[in-house]
């Protein structure tokens, strides 16, 4: 059996790749990154050297902490809501599920803006981007126009912080949740 040739190389956010030898010279996408590198010529093994990383600085410890912080949300809401629809949703009138849901939808929000604004924070580390708005563009032009209603937070804070970041998009989502119960429900 005969196996296509490959190239194999670093892309720029250090990720080892592997394209096949007819696109060397090429331009290709990073699975890990999304950004666009151009593949070596097949001769040039491993042509982009990965760096070492930084020893950690002082504060190395916040990321994994909050990182925790997510984990711990975004599960309290996911339990939340199971508990809430899949056991006791009969023992609960509309007007009753209507003023618990933000009981578990605001953890989740939490949890899940807060795993976002960091992975946008580390491309701002990385070099990719400036700002948190021009991350935030980044992961729009991947998925699509229709990103930018969940990303909207990423586009207009400028904070460096995931904790603020996360907590403004909580409360983003509380104004629209209150405007979604307000006019679909009002007499609730």
């Amino acid at each position: 059996m005969n196996q296509r040739q490959r190239v194999e190389f670093h892309a720029s956010c250090g990720h080892l790749m592997s394209a096949p030898a007819d696109r060397a010279e090429q331009d290709v996408r990073c699975p890990h990154c999304h950004q666009v590198v151009r593949a070596p010529s097949a001769d040039v093994p491993y042509a982009s050297p990965v760096l070492a990383p930084d020893p950690a600085p002082a504060g190395a410890a916040e990321p994994t902490a909050l990182t925790a912080l997510y984990v711990t949300a975004l599960m309290a809401g996911v339990l939340g809501a199971a508990l809430v629809y899949l056991v006791m949703f009969n023992e609960f009138s509309e007007s009753e599920l209507v003023t618990i849901t933000p009981l578990w939808l605001f953890p989740i929000v939490f949890g899940l803006y807060g795993f976002v604004s960091q992975r946008l924070l580390r491309r701002i580390a990385a070099g990719r981007a400036g700002t948190l708005g021009q991350a935030a563009r980044m992961s729009i032009d991947v998925a699509g126009l229709w990103a930018a209603v969940v990303l909207f937070p990423f586009l207009v804070l400028r904070w460096r912080s995931s904790l603020l970041v996360s907590l403004a998009a909580a409360v983003f989502w509380a104004v629209l949740l209150w405007l979604f119960f307000a006019l679909l429900f009002p007499t609730l």
